[in-house]
């Protein structure tokens, strides 16, 4: 994951104590217009006291990169500006993630994270 690995080197140069990273393979929900399908993902999540980092590929090369700290969100959702959105009430065991326009939205399993 092209994220990660630049993250875990910036890491190695960081004196923040990082808590664990953890990476796992999973289904991922994935909402293009009124078309629903589950694509196999790659999720990679980094925390610490200070930090949470997820990073994630899909098998058709979506990319989700989120990164949390006490002052700031950054969200990117195929590389470009991506938000957080509540779960549809059917999918409330999933934390989901839309392109900026809401065009495109990627749900992952809240069990993983």
């Amino acid at each position: 994951m092209k994220y990660l690995s630049g993250f875990l080197l910036l890491l190695a140069f960081n004196p923040a104590s990082w808590a664990g990273c953890d990476e796992v393979t999973s289904q991922c929900l994935v909402i293009d217009g009124q078309e629903e399908r589950s694509e196999s993902c790659e999720i990679a999540i980094c925390a610490n006291m200070n930090e949470y980092l997820v990073d994630v590929s899909l098998e058709n090369g979506g990319t989700i990169f989120m990164r949390q700290d006490n002052q700031s969100q950054l969200i990117r959702v195929n590389g470009k500006q991506g938000i957080f959105i509540r779960p549809f009430p059917e999918k409330r065991d999933q934390t989901c993630y839309a392109m900026a326009d809401k065009s495109l939205t990627y749900c992952l399993p809240d069990a993983v994270l």
